[in-house]
């Protein structure tokens, strides 16, 4: 009897329904949820889910260039050029020359872009506490192995 927990047969099918196609549903889902928790930084401080993004990244890392930011977050290089200029005029976060490239710039928060991240991030936990609130703890915990599991196997094929 075939192992069906790494069998592909069970998920064959002939013909695409969206409802039950995983790149879309996926993508949908991810689109709910990025657009539900920008109203928390859209509304009420003027950024940008691209913006958002370069914050959050910046603050995790600490320094990066915009070519570091494209990779990490999956963004269009015009996407990150443009929430870096528009972050840069509005001094959430600076820029340097990189030591050993002029052409790149290293990017880091300012004072003022880290008290923004700091102000933000309790309410994105609390937002994304809201979101889970309907799984269990065996269920969230089943949800970050699957999607590790699918993440690895995109980066695979």
């Amino acid at each position: 009897m075939p192992d069906t927990a790494n069998s592909t047969d069970q998920f064959v099918r002939r013909e695409l329904q969206l409802e039950r196609f995983l790149p879309y549903l996926v993508n949908n889902l991810a689109d709910r949820i990025s657009t539900g928790l920008s109203r928390i930084y859209a509304d009420e401080y003027g950024l940008s889910i691209p913006e958002w993004r370069v914050i959050a990244n910046l603050a995790e890392h600490g320094v990066l260039n915009a070519k570091r930011i494209v990779i990490t977050t999956g963004m269009e290089k015009s996407k990150v050029s443009r929430a870096v200029k528009s972050l840069t005029d509005r001094s959430l976060i600076f820029q340097r020359r990189t030591e050993n490239d002029n052409r790149a710039r290293d990017l880091a928060l300012t004072g003022t872009g880290e008290a923004l991240y700091g102000e933000l991030v309790p309410r994105a936990l609390a937002w994304e506490l809201q979101l889970l609130e309907c799984l269990s703890t065996g269920e969230y915990r089943d949800l970050m192995h699957l999607l590790g599991k699918l993440r690895e196997q995109a980066g695979r094929i």
